[in-house]
């Protein structure tokens, strides 16, 4: 995403991302077994409230490594959702793992809050509540198609994203034909593997995964996630890790 938005603005990729995700793969599988309430529901909040906003923070200078790291909120309020709504029980040893877990999460974040704006703060948070619903809605609806689930529910995000960024360029006062350029070589590797690699067989595992297991077993090994964008981001950006954020993650 950080390579991407350097080269088109977050708001196209988003697009871009799960249009190719949806087309033409939707021509070539059948919908899926639930009700399209939950697949369009589902398409909504992914693509416009999960990534949508979270591809906008990193775009208004959220680190990559922080950006990845925020988002992982959303297995705690997952694992707490899945406890107080769905009664899943969690072993001794799980809670343990999810209280170190949590301990190491706000260290990195309490040391590095001081460079993010509020702004940004509030979007990635926003993100990591929008994909804790969307944990949920797989735990209700229980797709057992996840391939055509990912597609047919990518399709209801291009809609939404064009509302969005004429949102943006109101606030922004930006004009909308800055946010609908297409991208050069680079963002296109970057929304192709988007579309191909992270959401279609990415998120197609996840839901397959939530539905046959849990959301209290599943969830928590998404916070490997921002071990690797901090990772990544020092590795290929530069960002500076402190022995805080080693010793948390």
């Amino acid at each position: 995403i950080r390579w991407g938005v350097e080269d088109v603005h977050p708001m196209t990729m988003t697009l871009l991302r799960f249009l190719l995700t949806a087309i033409p793969m939707v021509f070539l599988v059948k919908k899926p077994d639930i009700a399209m309430r939950y697949v369009a529901t589902y398409g909504v909040l992914f693509g416009t409230g999960v990534w949508g906003l979270a591809n906008l923070a990193v775009f208004l200078g959220t680190p990559a490594g922080m950006a990845s790291l925020l988002l992982q909120m959303s297995p705690f309020l997952t694992v707490f959702a899945a406890v107080v709504i769905f009664k899943e029980t969690l072993k001794p040893k799980q809670i343990t793992g999810v209280i170190i877990a949590l301990l190491g999460f706000l260290a990195i974040c309490i040391f590095k809050s001081d460079s993010m704006s509020y702004l940004s703060l509030g979007l990635m948070l926003m993100a990591a509540i929008f994909w804790t619903i969307c944990n949920i809605i797989i735990k209700i609806a229980k797709p057992k198609d996840v391939v055509s689930f990912t597609v047919w529910s990518s399709l209801f995000v291009p809609v939404p994203i064009l509302l969005l960024s004429f949102i943006y360029t109101l606030l922004y006062g930006a004009e909308f034909s800055t946010l609908v350029q297409l991208p050069n070589l680079k963002g296109w590797i970057s929304i192709i593997f988007q579309a191909l690699v992270v959401t279609l067989f990415g998120y197609a595992v996840w839901t397959r995964l939530i539905s046959e297991h849990g959301l209290a077993k599943v969830t928590p090994y998404s916070l490997l996630v921002p071990i690797a964008g901090l990772f990544f981001g020092w590795l290929l950006y530069g960002e500076v890790l402190s022995t805080i954020e080693i010793i948390g993650s």
